[in-house]
């Protein structure tokens, strides 16, 4: 996704290109102040242009005084999980504030990087942050995780402030994640024997976990890939129902799968790109060639060889997908679609924090 920064001064225009040259960012000038020469895009009324990036950018830099910003932001408000990250830095360069979605959108993390670039001072007002604690909410973005249900972050950040740990219970090797103030690390293992803490985040793809309750916060991994195959014509709505089965049936979260995946052949296949769009996930496809080298492991089908030239598609395009992951699913069959899932290791390769804005 796109950035944009965004001055409205002379003194602006200058930091505004020193930052867009050096983050890659889109820059914006009044009309007045854009010349020839600039690599910037012009604009007329600032707040239509805030408006309209601050619905298709990730993050935006503004170059002007907070009162101004927060004034044509107030309206446009939604929520922490869509909303982008807003800095807001005056002319001289001098301060770099985090003003909107300092945690899951980035922008404590980006004042600190305008501050680096330019020589500024971040401005960072989350308490956590403050307290020098790992917030819950950072410690998943960092690491591409998606908190479920995301109203308990609040609850989860409060309660650090209080001196409490937030205990996480996951079975990667806690030396693999990023640790911080204010975590604790413990194995599944810990979970089942009813080990006590007031406040449990569970790192897991799995939809269900015995002991676990409305408290406890789930921090969905994007590491389930989906292996689909389905004849000419599915319905979309063939296509979810199959999907949806199968992951109720073998307990895995929706929120877990980053991606789908078949065959090249079905890549102009209307329902199957409509399920893609419904769930908002992308589609890989494979060609033939690529199934071969991975399928020898798969489950066969005489029917599937002769029409597709390959004897299986949902297993190997889901491990595909999963960057050689494991198969977690075989192949299931309902109502003429095939599902398989495959689970990447970590990092997993789909860790993709913008998808809050999905």
């Amino acid at each position: 996704m796109s950035s944009s920064v965004i001055a409205i001064t002379p003194g602006g225009r200058r930091l505004a290109l020193e930052i867009g040259g050096a983050c890659g960012f889109t820059v914006w000038l009044p009309k007045a102040l854009c010349e020839p020469e600039d690599d910037a895009h012009s604009f007329t009324v600032l707040r239509e242009l805030i408006c309209q990036r601050f619905q298709t950018d990730e993050a935006l830099v503004l170059i002007m005084a907070c009162g101004i910003a927060i004034r044509i932001l107030a309206p446009l408000l939604r929520n922490k999980q869509s909303d982008p990250a807003v800095v807001v830095m005056d002319e001289a360069g001098r301060f770099a504030i985090s003003l909107l979605s300092g945690h899951w959108g980035g922008a404590n993390a980006l004042a600190e990087r305008l501050a680096q670039t330019v020589g500024a001072l971040p401005v960072i007002t989350t308490a956590t942050d403050a307290k020098g604690l790992y917030a819950v909410d950072l410690f998943a973005r960092e690491i591409g995780v998606k908190p479920e249900p995301f109203s308990l972050i609040k609850t989860f950040n409060a309660a650090m402030l209080r001196g409490e740990k937030i205990a996480v219970f996951t079975d990667l090797p806690a030396g693999q994640l990023p640790c911080g103030n204010g975590l604790l690390f413990f194995p599944f293992s810990r979970f089942a024997v009813g080990e006590q803490f007031s406040y449990r985040a569970l790192l897991t793809n799995r939809l269900k976990i015995p002991g676990a309750g409305e408290g406890d916060l789930f921090l969905r991994p994007p590491n389930l890939f989906l292996g689909v195959g389905c004849r000419r014509g599915t319905l979309a709505v063939q296509i979810l129902t199959a999907i949806a089965s199968v992951l109720e049936r073998f307990n895995l979260a929706a929120a877990s799968v980053a991606a789908l995946a078949s065959i090249d052949c079905k890549r102009q296949e209307e329902g199957l790109r409509l399920a893609a769009q419904e769930l908002g996930l992308p589609v890989s496809f494979y060609k033939p060639e690529q199934i071969k080298r991975v399928s020898v492991s798969c489950q066969q089908s005489a029917f599937v060889l002769k029409a597709m030239g390959v004897g299986a598609v949902c297993e190997p395009t889901a491990i595909l997908a999963a960057s050689g992951g494991r198969l977690l699913v075989s192949k299931q069959i309902m109502n003429g679609v095939t599902v398989a899932v495959a689970e990447a290791e970590y990092p997993w390769s789909a860790s993709d924090p913008a998808g809050k804005r999905r």
